[in-house]
């Protein structure tokens, strides 16, 4: 019953969920670009701000990992990785670096929370904790930018991995709380609840995502 009310939340007001465990790799330098232009399967020489969802293939064209990647600047990315997989994509990507390239990869897993909002009305939420334009036009899907959110400055990625609207915030640490608090109070009266990754596994199905 309580993954029914999960997924209820969802499908017709908002719900927030706790993302914290996925791997964050920071991938930076002159040949970042180059070495993941390699190394995945889609082409990361996109415009800043843009994100990928891609498969990390090998040389037989196995995977090695599927990842979300962000491009923070032009010789600056961000890569979003399973909860078990940060170590390993990291070691997979340093082995392939070429003695001539300039990259370093930093797991920044730690560093950063992630708090997703998803649902109906999740625009509607972001709308009241920010002053930002958060439309479709204002930031586009698959797009990043840097958002206030209350008294923090977080990242904010429109995103859904269950379907329909939605949003992943990249949010510092220590401002995790704050930011939580401040959805809360501001998404009392949409319904808004807690959702859990049952409720994503059973509603990413439904949405006819991987």
């Amino acid at each position: 019953p309580w993954m029914q009310r999960q997924q209820r939340a969802t499908r017709e007001a908002v719900a927030v969920y706790d993302q914290t465990s996925f791997g964050k790799l920071l991938v930076q330098g002159r040949d970042a670009c180059a070495l993941l232009q390699r190394l995945c399967a889609n082409a990361i020489d996109m415009p800043v701000h843009r994100i990928i969802y891609t498969a990390m293939l090998n040389a037989r064209g196995g995977f090695e990992s599927d990842l979300t990647v962000m491009r923070l600047g032009a010789e600056r990315f961000q890569i979003i990785t399973g909860s078990a997989q940060p170590q390993r994509d990291r070691d997979w990507i340093e082995r392939h670096i070429e003695p001539h390239e300039h990259v370093t990869v930093t797991d920044v897993s730690a560093m950063t929370s992630v708090i997703s909002v998803m649902g109906p009305k999740a625009r509607e939420l972001m709308r009241r904790v920010s002053l930002d334009e958060m439309s479709p036009q204002g930031l586009k899907f698959s797009w990043t930018r840097e958002i206030d959110l209350g008294l923090a400055r977080v990242r904010a990625a429109r995103m859904s991995y269950v379907g329909g609207p939605g949003y992943e915030l990249y949010v510092p640490i220590e401002m995790t709380r704050h930011v939580y608090l401040a959805l809360h109070e501001a998404g009392a009266s949409l319904g808004m609840a807690d959702a859990g990754y049952y409720a994503i596994d059973a509603l990413r199905i439904e949405a006819g995502r991987r």
